[in-house]
């Protein structure tokens, strides 16, 4: 019937509409959040920018804060659009991989120009021996020191835990607390996983079994209760600044935090930096452990802009785009390659020594 016919060629007409916007790659997004340091931000519009004028397309960098990264990339996959390129932290690769494309092929690109990625970043990238995406960049997390304020109150830089409990004491007495966030924000991970890691407690062994209920784990639970006795009553609603905003507003003496702290006094309040330095975290009763978010990128199978895209992925590895980004940032984004140069951004500032 006529009918029908009307309708089966409607029907054809969308399903051909629709696959013609799938094949049509006119412009591009890549979805990040929103760097502590606004140069690297910069730093790689502009890359995208010159990437775009190569190729005649238009490249948009979108960020959003650090915390809504997981549920922008969840919306995204609900609809199955969005971004082209988009930013996975830590183990969210394994957790998406199947809206990612294989990248094996530009991962054996970008390692021509340095080395192989680091173990940290095959574990976080690589799923069942694929690559899903491209391991970006990490955050060492040592301890931020007033030494100033340890001085005042008559304490030295911790080496231990059980010497934190006692300087904390100390600090807060001479007003200027130690800060440790306990709360829904990564900054907590960041020392409480590295806590129990030297009470010998790791959530989950190697074989994938939670194994978290340890007497290790209470001894660690009884150490946190302690020292939050003298820490800031608001850690516990600390966000991923929150331990920044304190130690720079001049009342924190002691944190554990990516470098950011110190770029930041560095730009902006002198007077911090000068007094300031990094050390190693903090010694427990089974050694010494630090931990560090990891930066991936990969690339949505839903993007009309795939080849597009492994091409962009490679660009920004090129050996002048990507160290010029990592100096861009003051040496905050530290590549995950084996081998890789000491850029000047690191080996010119002595309390850059600790975190590398």
């Amino acid at each position: 019937p006529r009918g029908l016919r009307l309708a089966i060629a409607l029907v054809a007409g969308g399903l051909i509409s629709v696959a013609a916007a799938q094949g049509t790659c006119n412009s591009m997004t890549v979805l990040s959040w929103a760097h502590f340091i606004k140069a690297s931000d910069t730093k790689l519009q502009a890359e995208l920018t010159a990437f775009g004028q190569q190729n005649n397309i238009s490249v948009r960098l979108d960020t959003v804060s650090l915390n809504d990264v997981p549920s922008k990339m969840a919306a995204a996959v609900q609809s199955q659009s969005g971004p082209d390129v988009m930013l996975l932290m830590n183990y969210s690769t394994a957790l998406y991989a199947d809206q990612m494309v294989s990248l094996d092929g530009v991962v054996s690109q970008i390692e021509q120009n340095y080395s192989e990625f680091l173990p940290i970043g095959q574990e976080a990238s690589q799923i069942n021996g694929t690559w899903k995406s491209v391991p970006w960049f990490y955050t060492p997390a040592p301890a931020n020191v007033r030494s100033d304020y340890l001085k005042q109150a008559g304490v030295t830089a911790p080496d231990t835990w059980a010497q934190l409990l006692q300087d904390a004491k100390a600090l807060k007495a001479a007003g200027h607390p130690v800060g440790l966030a306990i709360s829904n924000a990564g900054d907590s991970n960041d020392w409480l996983l590295a806590l129990l890691a030297s009470y010998g407690v790791h959530p989950i062994d190697a074989n994938g079994k939670v194994s978290i209920d340890t007497p290790g784990t209470r001894q660690a639970l009884d150490y946190v209760k302690e020292l939050a006795q003298y820490m800031p009553p608001d850690v516990l609603g600390w966000d991923g600044g929150g331990n920044n905003t304190f130690f720079l507003s001049g009342l924190g003496s002691w944190t554990i935090n990516p470098v950011s702290v110190y770029l930041s006094a560095k730009s902006d309040l002198p007077n911090v930096a000068t007094n300031m330095e990094h050390t190693l975290p903090p010694a427990g009763p089974d050694g010494r452990f630090a931990t560090t978010s990891v930066y991936t990128l990969g690339i949505a199978k839903w993007s009309p802009c795939q080849d597009m895209a492994k091409k962009l992925l490679v660009y920004l590895y090129q050996p002048d785009n990507y160290e010029a980004w990592v100096t861009a940032s003051g040496g905050y984004n530290v590549p995950l390659f084996k081998t890789f140069p000491k850029l000047e951004v690191w080996t010119q500032d002595p309390k850059m020594a600790v975190p590398q």
